[in-house]
């Protein structure tokens, strides 16, 4: 438990730094990445220029779905992704958020969409943000329980995605090892994913 120096000390920084004041300075968009630029002034009198990437001209706010079938076993997903070393990934059903959609609506829609799976209960596990030192973007996990198929998947045109049934077990071997016939799950939003399901289960949080 933290002691009364250190709650001090966290508090009076909390409150300096602060942002008191933003001015947005310029506003960049090229496809699906734009950049804003600010100025923002802190409670303790420093200022300095911040970059915030955007994507479709929004926050880039996402859900990540943890997809639990009625026999036990977790829903992954096998995407493309270009931009990785090896270009093709294992990962849980993930998506954006559209412009004002609840986040709970936004994971039951990702998981009907990647996967033709609907759940007897979603709930939501956790949020964290996508990577807070240039992006606003808020992540927030849900858990599907009792999956099952309601329909062929249903994806845009850019997206490319097989979905895969596997144990418990199979999802922490992926993360631990991986080979040329088992890829290793390097996403870190399935990683934060699945380790707070674990601590929840275990009691921990």
């Amino acid at each position: 438990m933290m002691d009364a120096y250190s709650k001090e000390k966290m508090s009076k920084a909390f409150h300096s730094l602060k942002v008191k004041d933003s001015e947005l300075i310029s506003s960049y968009q090229e496809g699906y990445i734009g950049k804003n630029v600010y100025k923002v002034t802190l409670n303790d009198g420093s200022t300095r220029v911040c970059e915030q990437i955007t994507k479709n001209k929004r926050n880039g706010d996402a859900v990540v779905i943890i997809p639990i079938t009625q026999d036990g076993n977790f829903v992954m997903i096998v995407q493309s992704r270009p931009n990785t070393e090896e270009t093709v990934v294992v990962e849980f059903p993930a998506g954006m958020v559209d412009e004002g959609e609840d986040f709970k609506v936004s994971a039951e829609r990702e998981l009907l969409e990647e996967t033709g799976y609907a759940a007897e209960e979603i709930y939501e596990l956790e949020e964290h943000y996508q990577d807070q030192g240039c992006s606003k973007a808020l992540i927030k996990t849900f858990v599907a329980v009792g999956c099952y198929k309601v329909q062929e998947k249903r994806l845009d045109g850019s997206e490319r995605l097989e979905y895969v049934e596997m144990s418990y077990d199979d999802i922490l071997n992926m993360i631990k090892n991986g080979d040329e016939k088992e890829p290793k799950i390097r996403d870190a939003n399935s990683k934060i994913a699945l380790m707070e399901y674990t601590l929840k289960k275990r009691g921990v949080l």
